[in-house]
């Protein structure tokens, strides 16, 4: 195992911590300082490993395969978190979510459901021997993701009684709801553009499962899968074991004439 995929197996490693410092919340009110700055450093290291693999011709099977999976746990992890996420109104005692109400929710399913529907597509396409590649549209919206995650995460600065820092926060919040709306408008148009954009295969590979199998059994006859032409299963089976038995008399033949022959040589 090389250098690069063992970067990527720490990002994997890592959320678990991510997860255990969000859980700190109710004992710790700083949780989100210490959680976001260890997402932001997973984040990173994304960027780190596939320079490496590239720059060392280090690219393996097991890390292109681990690599994405390893991206989805981040993102996923990341939005999952920011939905039980809130932080005081200043001047009030009012709780108020850091995703957008509503909204938020939308969002992430929306986000959650396009990299479910296109993981099953390539794992289809992958059965067939079909290798789709990634849409530019997709890397981007994952970096557009990735990003306003941790923005969000900062969000709860807004509690902090210092002017300088709570003005922070509220930058955050807007600007990480922009890019949020952003990166939900990108996952609709990618997940489109990216199953327009390999039509073509999902019909070759359509054509391939139609063809795996010629005739099928109905009733008692044969029925050809793509002439619909039907035969009757028993003539089809009297005519096997004709063209078997002749079969079987052709090497008798064979058989006679090679002893005939090896009886003249001697």
């Amino acid at each position: 195992m090389n250098l690069p995929t063992k970067i990527t197996l720490a990002r994997i490693g890592l959320v678990p911590v991510i997860i255990a410092l969000f859980c700190l919340k109710e004992v710790f009110p700083y949780y989100y300082v210490p959680m976001t700055l260890l997402y932001i450093l997973t984040s990173c290291t994304d960027a780190v490993d596939g320079y490496l693999a590239r720059k060392h011709n280090m690219v393996t099977d097991l890390g292109k395969f681990l690599d994405p999976i390893a991206d989805k746990i981040l993102v996923v992890t990341g939005l999952i978190i920011l939905l039980d996420m809130n932080f005081i109104i200043p001047g009030t005692d009012k709780l108020f979510p850091v995703m957008p109400p509503y909204g938020g929710v939308i969002g992430v399913i929306a986000i959650l459901a396009r990299e479910f529907i296109i993981g099953v597509l390539r794992q289809m396409a992958a059965a067939k021997g079909v290798v789709l590649a990634a849409d530019n549209w997709g890397k981007a919206k994952t970096v557009v993701t990735l990003i306003f995650i941790p923005m969000l995460m900062f969000v709860p600065l807004i509690n902090v009684d210092i002017a300088g820092v709570m003005w922070t926060g509220i930058v955050f919040l807007f600007l990480g709801w922009a890019l949020f709306a952003v990166a939900t408008l990108m996952t609709l148009f990618s997940g489109l553009n990216y199953i327009i954009k390999n039509k073509h295969v999902f019909e070759e590979i359509k054509g391939m499962s139609k063809g795996d199998v010629d005739t099928k059994i109905i009733d008692g006859n044969l029925v050809d899968s793509e002439s619909s032409n039907t035969i009757d299963a028993s003539s089809a089976i009297d005519n096997i074991d004709i063209n078997i038995h002749n079969n079987i008399d052709n090497n008798k033949d064979v058989d006679a004439k090679m002893q005939v022959l090896s009886s003249d040589k001697e």
